[in-house]
């Protein structure tokens, strides 16, 4: 069998008593894209910056998405993640409404991100650039 593609999904610390009431602890892309390519990823959830550093260190997951909001510093936490595990592909997912958009996205560009998302977004789009962001097609 072949080996899963390890992707980390960043969570409020708030959420994780939340998870187990989740199926897996996925919140909704992470199982539509579990539905849709069951045996391609494996995905694992960190809650607060703390607990996903942890993650990172521990699995080193190909494929890191962090959501921007409120209760996190995703670049901040964008930035621990590319100074512990350089070749991850982080993949920004922005939660809250952006003041100056396209700002926003380059301060997260320059930092290490791959790609940013504004919600809401496709699913097919974003199982499309996990696929270019491995170079699986």
């Amino acid at each position: 069998m072949k080996k899963k593609v390890k992707v980390l999904v960043s969570r409020p610390e708030k959420y994780k008593s939340k998870a187990s009431k989740t199926p897996k602890g996925l919140f909704k892309f992470e199982n539509l894209i579990e539905e849709e390519l069951p045996d391609v990823y494996e995905f694992i959830c960190g809650y607060g910056e703390d607990d996903i550093i942890k993650q990172v260190d521990r699995f080193r997951p190909e494929l890191i998405f962090i959501g921007q909001s409120k209760l996190m510093d995703a670049l901040g936490l964008l930035k621990k993640i590319k100074q512990l595990h350089p070749p991850a592909t982080v993949f920004i997912i922005f939660g809250d409404i952006v003041d100056d958009e396209q700002e926003t996205i380059d301060e997260y560009m320059a930092a290490g991100a791959y790609k940013c998302y504004l919600i809401p977004f496709g699913v097919d789009t974003l199982i499309h650039d996990m696929y270019v962001a491995l170079n699986l097609e």
